[in-house]
């Protein structure tokens, strides 16, 4: 009689060890450490997370490639490019997060980047180089009036030579640096026959990120230039103090809770109340993600990110994020804006590959790259 009660005592007693064990183990351990890592994410003050957050403890790096056309001549007289790649050249991408705003949950900062060239990573490139490469300004600045100021295309081919100076043509040869950083010159010196469609160009420049406009009255275009030493908008974010999921999230971004890059309406007004996937705010400003990721959600850095596979990196279990061809597939209406000519579809939408960059750099151009994170959801 008593093998049978002690075969069932000590059944039950190992069922409740059983049970015990992976509560601790799986209920309350895996509990507390989430709620440690929530803690510890979250954005508190006089925390090392806040330290970092506010500045990144190391450079990030930041490459370059250019395309360098290597028979000019043959171009000019309808020829093919023929093109090679040059580079990388190498800067050190150092970021600070300047806090002018500190809600209980909230925070208000802006972004300062400063770009530092690496001459040991980027040899035998130097900042010096010549490139030889289509004139991005030119080209820009001659598409932009063919459509605003049709009226002003006869004055303007005539004052060409006073806008461009020595850049007047299709294909520019420039330095490296002046073409990332520095700026390449424009109206210059515009001469009488300038004047005009100087005074034009530099309206449109109001409203383009690549364009600056110097004290002397001349301006200047780099790729790079506005954003290395000069603050960006206001981003309003969540700490995660309330909810880890939160942490970094931006739901403001130049004191509006959607961007004002594209269409909205038919009317092409933009509305707060009429939201569209083009001028959503999604993610972070890149620096942050929020912990305990959920494989079938994805993550945005820049662009959507959707998880692909696991992996290892030194020996720690990894989750692979990437942008594939879902990346520049997207067809919504709001996207095609039907401006950059050559490499649209029969719907005005430009072609699987290229991005429309109107609306964020104020120049018909089409890009493998999103407008920058100034100016884009991130």
């Amino acid at each position: 009689m008593c093998n049978l009660a002690c075969g069932i005592t000590t059944l039950v007693l190992g069922a409740i060890l059983v049970f015990t064990s992976s509560f601790v183990g799986y209920g309350l351990v895996d509990g507390f450490i989430k709620n440690m890592i929530a803690d510890e994410v979250a954005l508190h003050e006089g925390t090392v997370q806040m330290e970092r957050f506010e500045t990144i403890p190391f450079p990030l790096t930041f490459k370059i490639r250019v395309f360098n056309i290597t028979n000019s001549d043959e171009v000019l007289t309808g020829g093919v490019p023929v093109v090679n790649e040059i580079g990388p050249y190498i800067y050190k991408f150092l970021r600070t997060r300047s806090i002018t705003d500190r809600g209980d949950d909230t925070l208000d900062y802006y972004i300062t980047d400063q770009f530092e060239f690496d001459a040991e990573g980027s040899y035998p490139h130097t900042e010096d180089d010549l490139l030889t490469i289509a004139n991005v300004p030119y080209h820009a600045i001659l598409q932009v009036a063919e459509v605003e100021y049709e009226e002003l295309m006869g004055a303007l081919s005539l004052g060409l030579s006073g806008v461009f100076g020595n850049l007047n043509a299709p294909i520019m040869t420039v330095r490296a640096r002046d073409l990332f950083l520095d700026g390449l010159p424009i109206c210059a010196s515009p001469g009488a026959l300038g004047r005009l469609p100087c005074t034009a160009i530099r309206g449109l420049a109001a409203s383009s990120q690549n364009i600056e406009q110097r004290p002397d009255g001349s301006m200047s275009f780099s790729l790079f230039g506005y954003r290395n030493g000069f603050p960006s908008p206001i981003y309003k974010v969540r700490r995660g103090i309330n909810d880890p999921q939160d942490v970094a999230r931006i739901f403001s971004y130049d004191n509006s809770l959607r961007l004002r890059k594209w269409p909205e309406g038919d009317d092409g007004s933009i509305a707060e109340d009429s939201p569209n996937q083009c001028n959503s705010i999604n993610g972070t400003d890149t620096g942050v993600h929020p912990p305990f990721l959920d494989r079938n959600r994805p993550i945005f850095a820049s662009v959507e990110l959707r998880f692909q596979f696991e992996h290892e990196l030194f020996g720690v279990p990894a989750l692979q994020y990437s942008a594939n061809e879902w990346y520049l597939d997207n067809h919504q209406g709001c996207f095609c804006l039907n401006l950059t000519r050559g490499v649209t579809g029969p719907d005005g939408c430009l072609l699987s590959g290229a991005m429309e960059l109107y609306s964020c750099v104020g120049v018909y151009l089409s890009s493998m790259q999103t407008c920058s994170m100034y100016s884009r959801t991130i």
